[in-house]
């Protein structure tokens, strides 16, 4: 049977750890909430900068949508951050877009959000990535329909 003390000093060792895990979580969920933030600031200013710099390179982007009739989408990073051409869409004042973080688990996290365009709604779901240190979107799957 383990000493009083013993036990004593193995759950105050855990204690002080706790706080530790629980900082590193909580910057790790604050990091994904800012590339998100930028994220979204891509689409309402069309700036492409802004898109490279959250979205790898060699992360991929497939969606699937019925507006051009049903067909599967995929482009790489790079070929989606380029999309954005510094022109947002006519309509971006009327686009709603919000975001839900579901999940960060060590160096994964996955993201919700929610697309409302006038005439569409889609749903995408972000992965994001963090090595080196940095948190950067490695994936993004969609889908949508016309309203």
């Amino acid at each position: 049977m383990p000493s009083p003390i013993r036990t004593l000093a193995l759950s105050g060792a855990l204690l002080l750890l706790l706080p530790t895990a629980a900082t590193a979580q909580t910057r790790d969920h604050d990091a994904v909430d800012q590339v998100m933030q930028t994220f979204m600031r891509a689409y309402t200013t069309a700036d492409n900068t802004l898109a490279k710099q959250v979205f790898r390179a060699d992360g991929v982007m497939i969606g699937y949508a019925q507006a051009r009739g049903p067909a599967l989408a995929s482009r790489t990073g790079e070929q989606f951050a380029e999309g954005f051409n510094g022109k947002p869409a006519a309509n971006e004042t009327q686009r709603k877009r919000r975001y839900q973080i579901v999940d960060v688990a060590h160096n994964l996290a996955a993201v919700r959000v929610n697309l409302d365009y006038p005439g569409w709604d889609g749903v995408d779901y972000v992965v994001l990535l963090k090595t080196d240190g940095q948190w950067k979107i490695m994936s993004k799957s969609w889908t949508g329909q016309t309203k």
